[in-house]
């Protein structure tokens, strides 16, 4: 019969050999999609399904307050002062998006272009990803800090012939937050938009620039050269106005 330390040291194995087949098919997968130089459908769904994962790890971790350790324990803290832990959902994942699309940027750039990541390192696809977000939370955090400060200053202090003061109107919305109902349309018209456009690249361009981002960050992060990104937009703008909003196809005219 084997003992409580057999069994431990059993499992402990086999954990261990299933880490690092794991690492190994990380490490294919990479060499694979660095041959299409990290650009094109397949990495596309890749980045995506990475976005997801780091989306709710970072959405969890914002919840309990853990996302101000781990951004600490990387060298990059929150100044004591800005940190919350009582904000709510919207803000919370307003933050976390624009985060994780940040640390796109950073895990492309310097974990795959650049080959900063190396499965010999033993952190997995999933947790570099998370690493690079953690690096770009900061910047993103003290800006949304200081903005939504901004913001919440200027509908408390109210006009300065307001009858009531500087709380004349506390029950007023900040006007910097998204209208949920507006959001929604620009979505739909997002959709709407992108299912005409004649590349996957282009595309995925598109949703970056709707969250912010300039079309050179737009261009660097679905594997385009600036310029290139330009012109690409110029032709689906003449060839969506030539033919009307809704009488362009799916897949017509798209790259071969």
């Amino acid at each position: 019969m084997q003992s409580l330390e057999d069994l431990l040291s059993r499992a402990d194995s086999e954990a261990a050999l299933s880490r690092a087949a794991r690492l190994q098919g990380d490490a294919r997968l990479v060499d694979y999609l660095r041959r299409q130089d990290f650009s094109g459908p397949q990495y596309q769904q890749f980045i995506q399904r990475l976005m997801e994962y780091g989306w709710r790890t970072l959405i969890s971790w914002s919840a309990d307050g853990v996302i101000f350790e781990r951004t600490a324990r990387a060298g990059r803290p929150v100044p004591a002062h800005m940190v919350q832990t009582s904000w709510g959902e919207h803000e919370r994942s307003q933050v976390v998006t624009d985060t994780v699309l940040k640390g796109t940027i950073i895990f492309r750039e310097h974990g795959l272009v650049r080959a900063k990541w190396n499965a010999a390192a033993g952190a997995g696809l999933p947790t570099y990803f998370v690493g690079a977000s953690i690096l770009a939370f900061r910047p993103v955090y003290i800006r949304w800090f200081n903005d939504h400060r901004l913001g919440q200053a200027e509908l408390d202090r109210g006009p300065a012939d307001a009858d009531d003061g500087p709380h004349a109107h506390p029950d007023i919305p900040d006007q910097r937050a998204t209208d949920p109902a507006k959001a929604a349309t620009t979505y739909d018209d997002i959709a709407h938009l992108r299912q005409q456009l004649p590349d996957s690249q282009l595309r995925e361009a598109l949703s970056w620039i709707a969250f912010g981002y300039s079309h050179a960050q737009a261009a660097q992060l679905v594997g385009l050269t600036p310029k290139a990104l330009e012109r690409r937009l110029a032709r689906a703008r003449a060839r969506i106005t030539d033919q009307g909003p809704h009488q362009a196809h799916v897949g017509e005219g798209g790259a071969r």
